[in-house]
């Protein structure tokens, strides 16, 4: 099945798919702009993880795109 198809993830799977990316929590947070407690969150299934998120890390697997993850904020 196509990624197109695939509008939900499972805390497993997002996982996962995050380390697909080669990323760890911390920087896949940076990298979508969701703060560290917000992935936690996603990751222990006490939040849903939106469709365009799901979309677009399936997408960049499929495709075999890295991210480009930003620095640490310093403020």
């Amino acid at each position: 099945m196509s990624w197109q198809y695939t509008r939900g993830f499972s805390p497993p799977q997002m996982a996962v798919a995050i380390a697909d990316l080669g990323m760890k929590p911390a920087a896949a947070a940076r990298f979508l702009g969701v703060s560290d407690r917000t992935m936690r969150r996603y990751l222990r299934g006490q939040r849903d993880i939106p469709e365009a998120t799901v979309l677009l890390l399936g997408c960049m697997i499929a495709h075999r795109l890295r991210p480009v993850v930003p620095k640490r904020s310093t403020r």
